[in-house]
């Protein structure tokens, strides 16, 4: 039987010598672990846009990629993808008890304009120009007027995030 899986599979396969059948079986195999570790990494892992993440989602799309294409070993290619997704698991805990920490690896919003005045300062280290400010205004609140927003804030993950001013 494991007989028949490593052939199945081409466990003992490199690059050059693995047939189709073996690489759309090792797609098969490679999409449940996929799942798996989707499962295990959280919900944010895939929905969320920072840097973590993003760091995460390439690492382990590259991992996986290789046990498909007999790039690497097997089974110690899917080890390293699990090892991925458990020391960002940990690192999501860890900035959850240690907020100081989540500030370093995550970073901190910044806040671009307050009413009509706009932080310019912040706008220049965010690399972000007026121009897109504005229109992510616009885009998250439906507002053109500056005058009637409280705080413009570039979020962590890169969002901008606008809290309009209460009627008066």
């Amino acid at each position: 039987m494991n007989d028949f899986f490593v052939e199945l599979l081409g466990l003992h396969a490199k690059a050059d010598t693995i047939t189709t059948s073996q690489i759309c079986w090792r797609t098969g195999f490679i999409s449940l672990v996929a799942i798996l570790l989707l499962r295990l990494s959280g919900r944010r892992t895939f929905a969320s846009s920072s840097a973590l993440e993003t760091i995460v989602k390439f690492m382990l799309g590259g991992l996986l990629s290789r046990a498909i294409a007999a790039a690497g070993p097997f089974w110690p290619t899917i080890a390293a993808a699990t090892t991925l997704v458990v020391v960002h698991r940990v690192i999501a805990y860890a900035t959850y008890f240690f907020p100081a920490l989540g500030r370093l690896i995550k970073g901190e919003p910044s806040i671009l304009a307050e009413g009509n005045h706009i932080h310019y300062d912040e706008l220049r280290f965010a690399s972000f120009s007026e121009q897109a400010m504005r229109a992510a205004v616009r885009a998250a609140a439906n507002l053109d007027d500056l005058s009637k927003v409280e705080t413009v804030r570039l979020e962590h993950d890169g969002s901008v995030s606008v809290i309009k001013k209460e009627k008066e």
